[in-house]
């Protein structure tokens, strides 16, 4: 069977054809789906080729409606040609004249599968996808102590919060629109309707044509997290659960909530952090903030701890905006306001004193 020689367009390690075509079909086994997933969550990098076969798939319908076992061979034949893969020796060669012979009779149902899957994606479409990494040149955005602003080939402009990396393919604005992303970032999308933008991180996928929003998918995090501020997206696990409504749309003014235990399915939650992206604005505005909400935000955006010695202090209230101050002069104006003091630990800073009784 043709897609038995597949494994030699990818050159940094085997790739489980036979259990990609099995998950496709619905065939793959409870442990042949976590070898999968094993073998797909070890190396990001090779997400978009799942998710660029199961779009194919969702796009192309059921194998039977789209091909029929005649296509399978020239398909296979045109594509060992656009590989650079050797020719195959002619199939018919050595069957006697006026024998029939089934190509699919001793077959697996997957292999059936995985031939559909060679013809809805096309040729060429798949030798793009399958490159070897040598072929298939990355980008990379790495985001060390400070954040990092990018533009896209799509004119997208992308801000990578600190402790974050963006990756995409060179290609990127002439196949399709996929990002990688570790950690943080806020996306604004630049509008086309012919090619959804899809950004993949921590196992999620979210999808959108023209919008802005923000990922948070820290590996060291147990959920990752989007929220929208203009249009729509599109938030799911990339691994499709058995109850099919793993996904949700998210508009202006809501979060999803994916966490990665199992994964779960992508839960639609309203926006309660105004400071969820002061990150990328580089600016902290809090109006009678809560000093619980207060001390978590902190904590967030400057990455160390601050927490309240008394949990009554939590119930006070705090108004005030901070443009690029450092944590030490947000906690003086805070202290001084709320009535408390500030003493600082090897663990970060804690808020003491009366309060707001």
């Amino acid at each position: 069977m043709p897609l038995l020689f597949m494994p030699d367009l990818y050159s940094d390690t085997d790739a489980p054809w036979d259990l990609l075509a099995k998950h496709l079909a619905g065939e793959a086994s409870a442990s042949e789906q976590q070898e999968l997933h094993a073998w797909v969550t070890a190396m990001p990098e090779r997400l978009p080729l799942l998710t660029a076969a199961i779009r194919a798939w969702e796009r192309g319908g059921t194998a039977t409606e789209e091909f029929v076992e005649a296509d399978v061979e020239p398909a296979w034949q045109r594509f060992r040609v656009a590989a650079d893969l050797a020719p195959a020796a002619p199939v018919q060669a050595a069957i006697p004249a006026g024998k029939v012979v089934p190509m699919w009779a001793a077959a697996r149902p997957w292999l059936r599968v995985a031939a559909a899957v060679l013809l809805l994606v096309g040729v060429w479409s798949l030798l793009r996808v399958f490159l070897p990494p040598s072929q298939q040149e990355m980008v990379t955005v790495t985001a060390g102590a400070q954040r990092q602003q990018t533009t896209l080939p799509d004119g997208s402009q992308v801000w990578v919060n600190r402790h974050s990396t963006l990756s995409y393919a060179a290609n990127f604005n002439q196949t399709a629109r996929v990002v990688q992303l570790q950690g943080e970032a806020f996306f604004e999308v630049k509008k086309d309707h012919g090619r959804p933008f899809t950004v993949l991180a921590n196992e999620t996928r979210t999808q959108v044509l023209g919008t802005s929003f923000n990922v948070r998918a820290y590996g060291a995090e147990d959920s990752v997290e989007v929220a929208v501020v203009t249009g729509r997206v599109a938030f799911s696990p990339v691994r499709r659960l058995p109850t099919g409504s793993d996904s949700v749309l998210l508009t202006a003014g809501l979060r999803g909530v994916i966490h990665r235990v199992a994964p779960t399915a992508a839960v639609q939650k309203p926006i309660v952090d105004p400071n969820f992206r002061a990150w990328q604005r580089q600016e902290l505005v809090f109006d009678n903030q809560s000093l619980e909400q207060l001390a978590q935000t902190l904590t967030r955006y400057y990455d160390q701890p601050v927490t309240l010695a008394n949990p009554a202090l939590g119930r006070c209230r705090f108004t005030g905006t901070f443009a690029q101050a450092s944590l030490p002069q947000v906690l003086r104006v805070v202290s001084l306001s709320a009535n408390l003091t500030v003493s600082q630990s090897g663990a970060g800073y804690i808020l003491d004193g009366p309060g707001c009784r």
